[in-house]
């Protein structure tokens, strides 16, 4: 798979960075003038690989710093590093892990001996680009973080803009012992000064206890405050602020050291709380430590020019080959047609093969002579599609967000018979996959180019999709084998959705898929070819059955004239409605809110009543159904009380609190504090209950949004001894959280539930 950029840049190493980045070779344009207006942007990649501390060697013995794309999973408990044997797909105590170089939007990127990128191997994550294993001093894995698909608006006459990217990556320290998860980055300048912020949350550990393991709440934090952003029409490079910047460290941190100048600083505040939860604080400021130099802030990359992806570029110099072009960025508003049919008009842009002279591009100037293809599509807004020809002419629609799909025959024998016959044949010199403006419009923002190689020897591929059921992760593995040694990428698409990027190492790509939804599906795996073998795609059937899921009806039994409370649980991601019966009487309807469903059913005759729940499935689960037998007891018959005479009343003690399965005394919580919880520090409730309570209390805790929605960040179970129950709460960040705390019933007393909110500073 080769990428290949359109962005002008206002100094020629920003350019040579970027192409680089992308893995494609570029020929600069004259830049075009500078917009007046705000633009839309469809297509923002943002690159970052945080600091050089996140793609070195790691201290503890045989460990270091990695990214992974997507989320990993957890160990559920502390001290674990993921598995070298398996390339991170589980931890060292056999739990999944899923590492993986492409999630979604998210690529982990490696860079290459020559300069290049393209998606990291397991390897890559601990060697340089010269093959030397990543150490604590200046050996780096050079990794860097690629999020595509950024959209938002950019002003580049006043440095302003907005952009948000939707994607998921886990920073991992100590070869996982510590990771958080850095979720939905967020792009805010004005006037050349911004901050990119995210959601941070993954999971708290302790260097001094390294079973230490507590879910962390989401966060919103800064990630990177900008100054001195330059905005262009194609975007900007910036080294976040670092040097000079002072912090105030989590409580129990070492302290900042400013001692020397050259490497005394921090990232944001926010971004170093929540480190201190993590508990890696020191790594994000300076601390007087060896490798301080390596915490500085690295330059951060933003581009929004059109980008193209063709989906095989090391073809056989024998026979045709169909490629798949998908191009993204070409803002339909920025080439407007000067000759017919689209002259006045949106113009869209040109997707060709062919050879081209070095200087080729329209922009500059060049004529239509040095622009020979033998295969052309046109990508146009929709409403054009039928001026052009429509779909047999070669229209393809330009959507509105700036992307189309196209497919390109590529024949090397046919774009050499066309080359031979034209006038100029030895300027003709580069094969590639072309795109530039239409109907004579003049736009080098459009104008890309993607290089195609031809070989005599061809790859094969095998796809293999494990079958699995909803909820787990599916692996796809794709064996590719050639003469020699194979490299290059694979990508693996569910028809025109992008589901990963993996290079090609020792033979294998390997995708993990997050939890697909059930059904079967055609899967295509498109290999890039590299120098010594031409691309192929192959297709493999996947499968996802539906989850069979586990289905539980809660209900206490009552005395006569009492409703009964039914709680019907499910998995959280099943929905729709369930439905509650007692034979052939319908007692209610209630659809699932994150799994759970529940009844008030009123008026039922003293005696057994077998209540059944029944779940009708949905798209990712399989239909269920349970019972549970409730009984109504008839209520007590209080005696006529006889009057007695009026006694001079005597003090006593009063008698503990007493109850019997026909009639339970009530039950009642109360959460008070042991150790008030703050700020990344545990802290524990009291909860008191009836002295007549046995078994478990459950607490769960969950944080309360400004809106007022929650989210659960885990759950806690105590023993009730003596009447009180101690809850040890994980170390939190500020904000504010709920504890819903359920104490259960038995045949002396009712069960309890109390709610106690309060805000952590």
């Amino acid at each position: 798979m080769t990428h290949a950029h359109s962005g002008l840049r206002r100094s020629v190493s920003s350019l040579a960075t970027l192409a680089l980045a992308a893995g494609a070779t570029a020929v600069l344009a004259t830049p075009a003038p500078a917009q007046a207006a705000t633009t839309s942007i469809t297509s923002a990649e943002l690159r970052w690989e945080l600091n050089s501390e996140s793609t070195g060697g790691a201290f503890a013995p045989g460990t270091w710093n990695l990214f992974s794309a997507g989320r990993l999973d957890d160990p559920g408990a502390g001290g674990q590093t993921l598995r070298a044997a398996d390339q991170g797909a589980t931890w060292a105590n056999g739990a999944t892990a899923g590492w993986s170089s492409s999630d979604g939007n998210v690529t982990i990127e490696d860079k290459l001996a020559s300069g290049g990128y393209a998606p990291t191997t397991w390897a890559g994550t601990r060697t340089s680009s010269t093959g030397a294993t990543t150490n604590t001093g200046a050996t780096l894995s050079e990794n860097v973080v690629s999020i595509a698909n950024g959209t938002g608006t950019v002003d580049p006459v006043t440095d302003t803009g907005t952009i948000s990217w939707d994607g998921d990556f886990t920073v991992v320290y100590y070869s996982g012992m510590s990771f958080f998860y850095v979720s939905d980055p967020e792009l805010s300048v004005t006037n050349g000064t911004g901050k990119l912020t995210a959601t941070l949350s993954g999971y708290g550990s302790d260097m001094d206890d390294p079973t230490a393991w507590s879910a962390l709440p989401a966060t919103e934090v800064t990630l990177a405050d900008l100054t001195g952003v330059d905005l262009t029409t194609s975007g900007f490079t910036v080294t976040p602020r670092y040097l000079g910047v002072t912090v105030t460290p989590p409580a129990g941190s070492s302290p900042q050291s400013t001692a020397t100048p050259a490497t005394a600083g921090s990232f944001p505040q926010s971004f170093v709380d929540f480190q201190g939860l993590v508990g890696t604080a020191s790594y994000w400021y300076s601390s007087g430590g060896s490798v301080d130099a390596r915490k500085l802030t690295t330059p951060l990359n933003v581009t929004w020019a059109p980008r193209v992806t063709v989906s095989r570029t090391t073809l056989l110099a024998d026979g045709s080959h169909q490629v798949t072009v998908e191009g993204t960025g070409f803002d339909p508003s920025l080439a407007t047609g000067t000759r017919p049919p689209l002259a006045g008009q949106q113009a869209g842009a040109y997707v060709v093969f062919g050879k081209f002279a070095q200087g080729w591009r329209p922009s500059a100037g060049a004529a239509a002579a040095t622009r020979v293809n033998t295969s052309q599509k046109w990508a146009v807004p929709a409403a054009s599609m039928s001026a052009i020809g429509g779909e047999a002419g070669g229209a393809v629609e330009l959507r509105p967000d700036g992307s189309f799909t196209a497919t390109v025959t590529v024949d090397k024998t046919a774009i050499d018979a066309a080359v031979a016959a034209r006038p100029n044949p030895a300027d003709l010199v580069n094969y590639g996959i072309y795109t530039y403006p239409g109907s004579g419009a003049t736009q080098a923002l459009y104008e890309t180019y993607t290089p195609i190689t031809f070989i005599g020897s061809a790859a094969t591929l095998a796809v293999t999709a494990a079958d699995v059921d909803y909820g787990d992760d599916q692996v796809v593995s794709v064996a590719v084998t050639g003469t020699g040694t194979v490299g290059g990428t694979v990508t693996l698409h569910d028809g025109s959705t992008v589901l990963g990027r993996s290079a090609v190492d020792a033979g294998k790509a390997t995708f993990r898929l997050r939890k697909p939804t059930a059904g079967t599906r055609t899967l295509t795996a498109s290999y890039s070819g590299d120098a010594s073998h031409a691309g192929v795609a192959q297709t493999a059937t996947a499968t996802v059955a539906k989850a069979l899921p586990t289905l539980t009806v809660e209900a206490q039994d009552v005395t006569a004239g009492q409703p009964v409370e039914v709680t019907v649980q499910l998995p959280a991601a099943a929905t729709g409605p369930v439905t509650l019966t007692e034979g052939a009487t319908a007692l209610g309807e209630a659809d699932l809110v994150d799994g759970t469903a529940t009844f008030t059913v009123a008026h039922l005759a003293t005696g057994a009543h077998t209540l059944v729940a029944t779940y009708a499935g949905d798209t990712n689960h399989e239909a269920a159904a349970a019972s549970k037998v409730v009984t109504v007891a008839a209520a007590p018959v209080q005696p006529t009380p006889t009057p007695t005479p009026t006694a001079t009343p005597t003090p006593t003690t009063p008698a503990p609190e007493s109850g019997t399965a026909d009639e339970p005394v009530k039950g009642r919580a109360k959460v008070t504090w042991g150790t008030r919880p703050t700020a990344g520090r545990k802290g524990t409730a009291v909860v008191k209950v009836s002295g007549l309570a046995t078994g478990k209390i459950t607490a769960v805790l969950r944080t309360v949004s400004k809106t007022g929605t929650s989210s659960k960040v885990t759950t806690i179970t105590a023993r009730i001894k003596g009447g009180v129950a101690k809850v040890r709460l994980p170390r939190l960040g500020k904000g504010k959280y709920a504890l819903v705390v359920k104490v259960p019933g038995n045949d002396d007393v009712a069960k309890a539930r109390v709610t106690r909110t309060f805000r952590v500073a």
